[in-house]
């Protein structure tokens, strides 16, 4: 009966998340595109290499941006992008090119790359300041990212996921909603990724 019960809760978590890959899939196949740089150089020719590493022509939309979130996931690590203090502008291009080239760095720093990323993917993908929920209960300072399209705001944070994650994405296009208390007071981080519109 006990291995009834673990093959019943297995098959409802591969479901569930089936289910949520395809919801993904298709809000993020029927984006409009709009490809941007980020207009420095030395960061616009470290995503687009990255990319080159890690998407090909033939893939979707959902697929490139998940391949850039694996990327984020699985190759970078919390601490400090000190490769971003090789530019005098502490922006989000310095950021990202820090956190594509040297892997490491904090909240800023995975969104950044993230909203570089998918900006040059075509998405309306830009940072958001605000709090989080914090594993020991209350409330935390933390930057993510947000992709509009059609009006709605999807949550995309790599940063939590890369640390409470375990193999599977909990804040990968879901709406705030989809998310009840984990984040709050968020607004757009100037100085990072805007808004395209």
């Amino acid at each position: 009966m006990k291995k009834f019960f673990v093959t019943l809760i297995l098959t409802l978590c591969l479901l569930t998340n089936s289910a949520l890959a395809a919801e993904a899939g298709y809000i993020l196949d029927n984006a409009e595109l709009y490809p941007t740089a980020t207009g420095a150089d030395y960061c616009d020719e470290i995503v687009q290499e990255t990319l080159a590493q890690i998407t090909y022509d033939g893939m979707s939309t959902y697929e490139k941006v998940l391949a850039c979130y694996n990327y984020l996931v699985d190759t970078c690590s919390y601490g400090d992008n000190v490769l971003r203090l090789d530019f005098p502008e502490a922006n989000g291009t310095a950021r990202a090119y820090g956190m594509l080239v040297g892997h490491v760095g904090a909240c800023d720093d995975y969104s950044c790359a993230f909203a570089a990323l998918t900006r040059a993917i075509g998405l309306n993908c830009y940072t958001v300041y605000g709090l989080t929920a914090r594993a020991s209960g209350g409330m935390t300072g933390h930057i993510w990212c947000v992709i509009a399209i059609d009006g709605v705001e999807y949550v995309f944070d790599p940063q939590i996921d890369d640390n409470i994650g375990a193999g599977e994405y909990y804040r990968f296009c879901v709406t705030y909603d989809e998310t009840p208390g984990s984040y709050e007071n968020g607004e757009v981080r100037w100085g990072y990724f805007e808004p395209f519109f």
